[in-house]
């Protein structure tokens, strides 16, 4: 039996590679046009643009996988269907449930390595294209999250505009409340750079309120503590599921410790986790289309059906994570719940085909 589940596994294996290359070549030709638009805004040429593109096709290789391994998989026990190698492998006394299981082995190998890329290769070229792009096109800084973004710290509450490469900060303002929720102290500094495991303020003006006056200092820096670490700043202003599940851990712990809200980032963190989960439920349900009645379809059959297959899968994952988030349920189930439903279903339908 290992020379069969070789030979599947090489047939679904190479399907996929080639499914996955052509998603990645499509998306790649859509993003340069959208790039090219923008080239001639300050640094940004051609070349800066091919760079950019070449750094952020590990997260797209991430990204697209799923849809790549339901089609590669439709694609290659299909080949395997259309030559009647399946009918002789049943005739053979295997079950179809045998056949799926060779089939899943080549999932399960791709996905770990597509899993390993996404998490120590893609979030750092990523977050590196994200800001040598910035930084071309404004030829001096790049700026993550738009407007900035609020972090809080205990009593402080966090606003920076701006963060620059080599983790300074720009236009920073600190809110201080009381124990009774009031403002005490308002400081602003023009940047912050850290240094000995401490930020130190650069141009600070702080005001320190009292029950009927203001007071104002003006200091040239100013040496703070602070739970906010750059590993927490490189995930502050980052969608996450843009973060890595290291990262993701490192801010749902930061969030917990200062009393936020953190199921979104959990909702994240869980679907990373149980991502091989979801892919193979993506490739059992896919696999009644290929023994079933449509064994004979075509190419363009599959496709279609790996299609919408994967949007179904997309939209179930999507909205379900909504109303987990919604009406406070465990994230877990919003993370776990699809790819159980949809596996299930796959192997029902395997056991009806019998």
């Amino acid at each position: 039996m290992k020379i069969l589940d070789r030979y599947i596994f090489r047939t679904v294996a190479s399907a996929t590679l080639a499914a996955l290359l052509v998603l990645m070549l499509l998306e790649l030709f859509m993003t340069l046009l959208v790039e090219l638009e923008d080239v001639g805004k300050g640094n940004y040429g051609f070349p800066a643009v091919l760079h950019y593109l070449l750094l952020i096709q590990p997260q797209r290789l991430y990204e697209l996988f799923p849809m790549a391994l339901l089609v590669g998989g439709l694609l290659g026990m299909g080949s395997l269907a259309g030559g009647s190698e399946l009918i002789v492998l049943r005739a053979a006394g295997l079950s179809l449930i045998r056949l799926t299981g060779s089939a899943l082995q080549a999932g399960l190998l791709l996905s770990l390595a597509v899993l390993a890329v996404g998490e120590f290769v893609a979030p750092s070229l990523e977050q590196a294209a994200y800001e040598q792009r910035a930084v071309a096109k404004s030829q001096n800084v790049a700026i993550r999250g738009g407007r900035g973004f609020w972090a809080r710290d205990g009593d402080y509450f966090i606003h920076v505009r701006a963060v620059l490469p080599g983790v300074r900060l720009v236009d920073i303002h600190v809110f201080k409340i009381d124990a009774e929720s009031r403002l005490e102290m308002v400081t602003a500094a023009e940047g912050a750079r850290y240094a000995g495991g401490d930020w130190l303020l650069e141009g600070v003006s702080r005001s320190i309120l009292g029950a009927d006056s203001v007071q104002t200092e003006q200091l040239a820096s100013l040496k703070v503590v602070s739970a906010i670490s750059p590993k927490i700043l490189d995930v502050l202003a980052s969608n996450p599921s843009e973060l890595s599940i290291r990262d993701l851990r490192v801010y749902v712990d930061y969030l917990e410790r200062n009393g936020l809200d953190a199921q979104s980032y959990w909702l994240a963190l869980w679907r990373k986790l149980l991502a091989p989960l979801a892919y193979l439920a993506m490739l059992v349900v896919g696999m009644p289309f290929v023994f079933g009645p449509q064994r004979a379809a075509g190419v363009g059959q599959r496709l279609l059906i790996g299609l919408l297959l994967g949007l179904a899968f997309f939209l179930f994952n999507y909205l379900l994570g909504n109303v987990v988030l919604l009406y406070g349920y465990p994230p877990l189930i919003g993370a776990g719940l699809p790819s159980l439903l949809f596996l299930g279903a796959g192997f029902y339908a395997l056991r009806r085909l019998r």
